[in-house]
């Protein structure tokens, strides 16, 4: 396995191996954590992203839309999962040439594959609406279009199961406005010492409990947050209108931050991360919003496969394996200040040198141009 490091060096400049620096994004309807941290990433390498007669949820701020695409050269296609997605473009423009990229950035539980999740969808949605509904900027319910012959050259998966032996792991990773928020606080300013904030998924509901109860017993000192909080809406302009209309179709309402919400975090020198649920089905958001408000994350150990991108190197003391270790890192992290510092500040460090959507993009690349043949180096 090889290290954060050496994957970070590995990667760099690897967008010189593609031509064009331009890509064809014909994206899923569904608002898509890695897929907008590996866009913001190629947007910040300076690549070009079409996307076709329309912005896309995932895309907004960066997309170049395109209503014909005769002169236009990219030098790859790329697609994400869930729903909404055009698979017949690739008929309809004659793309079969272009190298195709698939991101699976959905919730696994415990489906397996990416045509798996699909052949799901196509039980929970419409399959193949009107074109009258397909063309519109925000729709009125979630559907499906028929796979066709499409099939994938490279795949990265985020909820990454460990005998997924074809796909390549891609991390949420840290977007680019959790750091506007940033308040630069240092580990003394910072009120809070350990900090759970509730979610959906058993393991957030029992870390929860667990919290109050160890805390009541006065068996994890300091002071503690473990409680939800909300606050006043901070909404990008330029998509202020999708997120008012949009009744949780294509899930605007994610771009959304919440200013109570950061600065909870801003003030937390912790925050507890359990994960989600027991299958593989670790990542969120919430870890990457922490880090970028300098936090330091004392995480579960994932329970999927991080190892292509191993986000356990981020702090490894900070990595747990049961809940006897986890009250002896809170126990010990408050007892002994100054490593808690020198703990939070390297982590956050680490965290945004090698999870912010530059970095992952030059990842992203490096695998793509790996598996289609562009450069010697094998994976």
């Amino acid at each position: 396995m090889q290290t954060l490091e050496g994957i970070y060096d590995e990667s760099k400049d690897s967008e010189k191996y593609f031509a064009h620096k331009s890509v064809l994004f014909i994206g899923s309807e569904s608002y898509d954590a890695p897929t907008i941290t590996v866009l913001q990433g190629l947007s910040q390498l300076g690549f070009r992203i079409y996307t076709i007669k329309k912005p896309n949820i995932n895309s907004w701020f960066c997309n170049q839309v395109a209503q014909d695409l005769c002169h236009l050269k990219f030098d790859f296609v790329l697609s994400n999962l869930h729903w909404g997605t055009r698979w017949s473009y690739y008929r309809k423009y004659n793309l079969a040439g272009y190298p195709k990229v698939l991101i699976d950035g959905d919730d696994d539980l415990n489906q397996g594959d990416w045509r798996k999740k699909y052949s799901h969808y196509t039980t929970q949605y419409v399959c193949d609406p009107p074109e009258s509904v397909k063309d519109l900027n925000l729709m009125p319910y979630r559907w499906v279009e028929s796979l066709y012959d499409y099939e994938p050259d490279v795949m990265f998966t985020a909820q990454k199961q460990s005998d997924d032996s074809h796909s390549i792991y891609l991390p949420f990773g840290i977007h680019g406005q959790y750091k506007t928020l940033y308040e630069s606080k240092s580990t003394t300013e910072r009120r809070i010492d350990f900090a759970h904030i509730p979610g959906s998924g058993k393991k957030r509901k029992s870390m929860g409990k667990l919290i109050n109860e160890l805390h009541h017993l006065k068996v994890v000192p300091g002071r503690i947050q473990n409680s939800h909080v909300s606050g006043e809406k901070l909404i990008p302009g330029v998509i202020r209108d999708y997120v008012m209309r949009d009744d949780n179709v294509h899930s605007y309402h994610r771009w959304v931050m919440r200013k109570s919400y950061f600065e909870l975090l801003n003030n937390s020198k912790v925050l507890i991360y359990p994960g989600i649920d027991k299958w593989p089905f670790w990542d969120s958001k919430r870890p990457w919003e922490a880090y970028a408000s300098g936090c330091l994350v004392l995480m579960a150990r994932p329970c999927i496969d991080v190892k292509d991108y191993p986000v356990t190197e981020v702090c490894e003391y900070a990595v747990y394996d049961s809940i006897p270790e986890f009250i002896l890192r809170c126990r010990y992290l408050y007892k002994h200040p100054d490593f808690l510092n020198e703990l939070r500040v390297t982590a956050v460090q680490r965290a945004c040198k090698y999870f912010s959507p530059r970095p992952i993009a030059r990842y992203f690349l490096m695998r793509i141009a790996q598996r289609i043949g562009v450069t010697s180096k094998t994976l």
